[in-house]
């Protein structure tokens, strides 16, 4: 029997439907709600998140509500039907409005608080929600064939939104089981398009989402030629209905062996990947005493032994504080550097820690790895978490708390700085910066500067142990509430924790940098983070090529999308130099120097720049002189200082003052001269035999290079001569102490150490941190990891 098709009985006229109306209104008012958030008032990343976790489930239901209603009208009248392909066409249609009326709103957004990168912003948006709603489009039939079958129209609706909810909800799901069972963090999907899953990774590459929506548009292809190829039998149900196009049925043929073959290569294209194919990517495997790492294959043997003993040493003293035991063993991938880690795992610039997987995530950094410790501690306190992903917060971890996450990694494990974390929250109270605890310690953290949150959140973990004892953070990080735990309110304990602060001195120069590294905005209260942070990529690669007219091309933009940021006018002025416009350069340095209206450190910059130039050795050396040492008065970090103090202290010594401009300053248009430097080093020797400086900055350069024993013998000889400024020979005990551990030789660090420790211009975090990598030092006197 032959069915009609009569369009009056078939699908209605296009967006004339009820569902579709509705849902293309809701979707709409959500997205443009949405827009009026920081981060999302415009075409970018963020709204394209949000927008694919919306539309295509709008479209879905929308899209399965219309077509089950006119599929069981046609059922009903028995003389007509409506092709697949007409339903694949107007699922298709749908998303495509849907669409296009949700990227009109991020339009309207751009206008009314300008655009970030239209461009950018068009194509992510294009490639996310606008492919996934065309995904839910066709998605929506297979839905709206099943419940056009159901008894009454009632069960048909609710069956027909079921299913269509389903398809992104299981395709959700799939990337959740991918972030569950292996290391990745990103996702690619169907329907919401690009999850980077880092907040603090502000420069986000979704370049992938190209070769993805390649598939998704084979994919797409092979549904419309199926549905061309299906027709309809007496009974309404769906049969082979050969059309006799060889041409198009190829096609059809060779769209979905497209599709299979794109969706098993997701591992080589970058769009998923496994814990093998990571593991075969490193190619390298080392088994220590607690930890396993996989690593690059190219890696050196004794950088690779010297990581492992020092993961291992951590995992123990992690434990110590915890005063509880950790997973037996921990895996640690260790990438080659952050590009690396980006393109297997997702994170770049963030370290990561999974604690369900017994597994951390870090970029090889120059020893003592100045993050291990924090992730591994992650890992350890959740052991003491309930809940799949073991990490701290309320309804067993799945609504998490970060402040808590991130506050015990800080104080388990301290990273080596000139304040501790008690010292800097002093700072930030006395600067009126302390956030409320209480809101810190739930997902008001994500809204906070990280460097506040993460030092402030540390800071009060330390102090509940302090008082209540290791117990205590063990119970609240199973999820116990903490003032049922230590009997105190949240209004008390906040004021005992305060109290306790006012009992720290510190000096005005430590407030004044506190007052610079955290008087800024969290990622939400940036002005387009992503395109600024990405410009400024773009400018010190340029500047790395010399490209002193690209460094200012992205300055200029910067400038127009943030200009609240001073320091960009320092950074344009500084590329003025390297071009070779000194006069106008140090104008514009000035200037800035000078204006009182500027905060202190972005001054205080200017002026360290123009005391840089005149360190050359036709300059002002007497100005240079006053200007370091005037800045010195404004900042406690003992590396600032030491250079500060050793440029001012090289202006009267000829020799000195040459090699220093070269080998920190450098001629205008070239920066640091190494090689000249290196001469006028061996000069500077042969002048002053006795001047331990010279062999000091060389082993720095040395010990930097990973070359320990080289840089020990330079080193030993700098500390054997005169070595001023006194912070010169601190910095040079600290340097040998850290090539003792990484040669494996304990007696000399602990020897090091005890000359280190007695000097009373170290700072006591400083100390506490050399104490811990001496007691490290002192355990990984193991045999050799096995390597394979």
């Amino acid at each position: 029997m032959t069915i009609a098709v009569d369009p009056s009985a078939g699908l209605p006229r296009f967006f004339r439907s009820l569902p579709a109306i509705i849902g293309l209104a809701v979707c709409t008012l959500a997205v443009f709600a949405v827009g009026f958030i920081s981060l999302f008032d415009g075409p970018g990343y963020e709204i394209a998140l949000a927008a694919g976790l919306i539309v295509p489930s709008g479209v879905a239901i929308s899209s399965a509500l219309e077509i089950s209603a006119a599929l069981s009208r046609s059922r009903a009248d028995k003389t007509t039907s409506v092709a697949p392909f007409d339903m694949v066409s107007r699922g298709l249609a749908i998303g495509a409005v849907f669409g296009f009326v949700a990227y009109t709103t991020t339009l309207i957004h751009g206008l009314r608080v300008g655009f970030c990168d239209a461009w950018s912003g068009t194509v992510t948006f294009a490639l996310g929600p606008f492919c996934g709603a065309l995904v839910a489009g066709v998605w929506s039939v297979i839905p709206a064939e099943v419940a056009s079958r159901m008894s009454t129209p009632r069960r048909r609706r609710v069956i027909a939104v079921l299913l269509a909810f389903l398809g992104p909800l299981v395709s959700a799901g799939v990337s959740l089981g991918r972030f569950f069972s292996s290391p990745m963090v990103f996702a690619y999907d169907p329907f919401a398009g690009f999850f980077s899953g880092t907040l603090y990774d502000t420069v986000i590459d979704s370049s992938g989402l190209l070769s993805y929506r390649a598939g998704t548009l084979t994919t797409l292809g092979a549904a419309g030629i199926l549905a061309f190829h299906l027709g309809r039998n007496e009974q309404g149900g769906l049969r082979w209905n050969w059309q006799g196009r060889w041409g198009v049925a190829l096609a059809g043929a060779l769209c979905a062996l497209a599709s299979a073959t794109h969706l098993l290569s997701g591992t080589t294209l970058g769009h998923y990947q496994t814990s093998d194919s990571i593991a075969a990517a490193l190619g390298g495997r080392t088994e220590g005493d607690r930890c396993t790492v996989l690593h690059p294959r190219g890696m050196r043997r004794d950088e690779v032994h010297r990581f492992v003993a020092d993961c291992d040493a951590h995992v123990r003293d992690v434990e110590a504080w915890f005063e509880g035991k950790g997973p037996d063993r921990i895996t640690v991938y260790l990438f080659a550097n952050v590009g690396q880690k980006a393109a297997l795992m997702g994170a770049a610039e963030t370290q990561i820690a999974k604690p369900w997987r017994s597994e951390i995530y870090v970029q090889n950094m120059p020893y003592p790895h100045p993050v291990v410790g924090h992730e591994l501690a992650h890992v350890i306190a959740g052991s003491f978490a309930r809940g799949p992903f073991k990490t701290a917060g309320q309804w067993a971890g799945f609504l998490p708390n970060p402040g808590l996450i991130e506050g015990v990694a800080v104080a388990a494990s301290p990273r080596e700085g000139d304040l501790s974390p008690l010292e800097w929250a002093k700072a930030m109270k006395d600067l009126g910066l302390l956030p409320k605890l209480q809101g810190l310690f739930g997902l008001g953290f994500l809204g906070a500067h990280a460097g506040v949150a993460y030092t402030v959140s540390g800071a009060f973990v330390e102090y509940i142990k302090s008082t209540s004892g290791a117990g205590a953070i063990k119970a609240w990080y199973a999820g116990g509430s903490l003032p049922e735990i230590t009997g105190r309110s949240w209004a008390d304990l906040e004021a005992s924790f305060l109290n306790s602060l006012d009992a720290i001195e510190l000096s005005d120069a430590a407030r004044a940098q506190a007052k610079a590294r955290f008087d800024r905005p969290g990622i939400f209260g940036r002005r387009c983070p992503h395109v600024v942070d990405a410009c400024r990529r773009k400018a010190e690669a340029a500047k790395d090529q010399g490209d002193e007219d690209g460094v200012m091309e992205q300055m200029t933009r910067i400038a127009a999308l943030d200009p609240n940021d001073p320091m960009v006018r320092v950074s344009m002025a500084r590329s003025q130099v390297r071009r070779g416009q000194i006069a106008e350069g140090k104008a514009a340095l000035k200037t800035l120097a000078d204006d009182e209206r500027l905060p202190r450190h972005v001054r205080d910059r200017a002026l360290e720049d123009l005391a840089d130039l005149e360190l050359a050795p036709s300059g002002d050396g007497a100005l240079a002189a006053g200007a370091y040492r005037d800045l010195m008065t404004r900042t406690t970090d003992e590396d600032t200082l030491r250079t500060l103090e050793v440029k001012a202290a090289s202006i009267s010594k000829p020799a000195a003052r040459a090699a220093m401009y070269y080998f920190l300053v450098g001629e205008p248009g070239r920066g640091p001269d190494r090689v000249r430097a290196s001469e006028l080093f061996g000069r500077w020797l042969r002048d002053a035999p006795d001047d331990g400086m010279p062999d000091y900055l060389m082993a720095r350069q040395l010990h930097g290079g990973g070359l320990f024993e080289e840089a020990a013998e330079r080193l030993d000889t700098a500390l054997s001569k005169k070595l001023e400024p006194p912070r010169v020979s601190v910095e040079a005990l600290r340097l040998r102490i850290i090539a003792a551990c990484a040669l494996a030789d304990p007696v000399k660090a602990r020897r090091v150490y005890d000359a280190y420790s007695g000097r009373s211009d170290v700072p006591r975090a400083r100390r506490e941190a050399m104490n811990a990598l001496v007691g490290r030092c002192a355990r990984d006197v193991v045999p050799a990891p096995d390597s394979k």
